[in-house]
């Protein structure tokens, strides 16, 4: 659930108690359940497995109006299950295909798993 809802909710069942409920707490409320926005998380696994452990990462955050960045040195999570258990919906699982780096030193890179949230 959405972290504004359920502060929402917490609030109404406060004022609702003091009889202070209000048509404009109402109007905030579906304001906040209309206005969701897409978060998308790019986490790159050391393998295609959604268990595997992260090996880089970043959020796009359209609250955010500077462009991507890392949230913090540590993983978001320690893996893209992790993530999906947490909220998160799966939008591109790797290619595998595209990893074939034989001749290219760019295999630090992991597997690309798209993610997005929506807030």
């Amino acid at each position: 659930m959405n972290v504004a809802v359920r502060e929402w909710i917490q609030t109404g069942r406060e004022k609702y108690h003091t009889g202070k409920l209000s048509d404009q707490d109402f109007d905030r409320l579906a304001q906040m359940i209309e206005t969701k926005k897409q978060k998308v998380l790019y986490l790159y696994s050391k393998s295609t497995s959604m268990r595997s452990q992260i090996a880089g990462w970043v959020l796009y955050d359209p609250d955010k109006p500077d462009g991507p960045k890392l949230p913090s040195q540590e993983a978001p999570y320690e893996s893209v299950m992790a993530a999906v258990r947490d909220g998160w919906r799966i939008v591109q699982f790797p290619i595998s295909k595209l990893y074939s780096f034989s001749d290219v030193d760019n295999d630090y890179l992991g597997y690309e798993f798209v993610l997005e949230k929506m807030e």
